[in-house]
């Protein structure tokens, strides 16, 4: 693989040309980060209609934005901030039209190999998703950002614009309410380092 000096190197090269408007460029750039992104939207909203939309929207804003990003600086931690603000603004939008995305949550069914294995997946899933919305969208975005997608607590804090002090309090409340909500689902690990 590349070292990060090449990386850093090829990502300037590319910031340049998706500034000069060059599509190709900026495709380059985005292509590492993309399913990320995808990731991180998706787990914030627990729909993956949600998570394209949330996606979209961010590369624009990326795009849009390119000009005021200082390179030198984690253009992946860059595109991530974006990412997370547009998930925490769909999520006030939805609360705006929550009859809306409930009739739509409830419409998509499938079937699995097995009803037994169907219905626990659906429980698993339906548990897990159930277990985010009990946070605040804050909470939800520390615990996702530093629990799921491995950010230290520092680089949460950039992320978010907000202070480490912050993150912590976050992180803790959400993992308290998380072990709470849920101590009858042992299976359900919730890490306790690095609060």
């Amino acid at each position: 693989g590349k070292g990060i000096v090449e990386w850093m190197k090829d990502e300037k090269h590319w910031v340049s040309g998706a500034l000069a408007g060059d599509e190709d460029a900026f495709e380059r750039l985005l292509r590492p980060h993309r399913q990320g992104m995808m990731s991180l939207a998706f787990r914030m909203t627990g729909s993956s209609e949600a998570a394209e939309e949330i996606c979209q929207e961010a590369m624009i804003k990326v795009f849009k934005y390119l000009p005021r990003f200082q390179t030198g600086r984690s253009f992946r931690n860059w595109a991530f901030k974006i990412t997370a603000n547009a998930a925490l603004d769909y999520l006030r939008r939805q609360k705006r039209e929550e009859s809306i995305i409930e009739t739509r949550k409830h419409s998509g069914t499938h079937t699995a190999p097995s009803p037994e294995r169907n219905v626990m997946n659906r429980e698993i899933a339906r548990r897990l998703q159930a277990c985010l919305e009990y946070l605040t969208p804050k909470e939800r975005m520390v615990f996702l950002l530093r629990d799921a997608e491995g950010f230290s607590v520092q680089e949460t804090a950039g992320l978010l614009r907000s202070s480490s002090m912050a993150v912590r309090t976050h992180l803790s409340r959400a993992r308290a309410k998380l072990r709470t909500r849920y101590s009858e689902a042992p299976a359900l690990a919730l890490g306790e380092e690095d609060v």
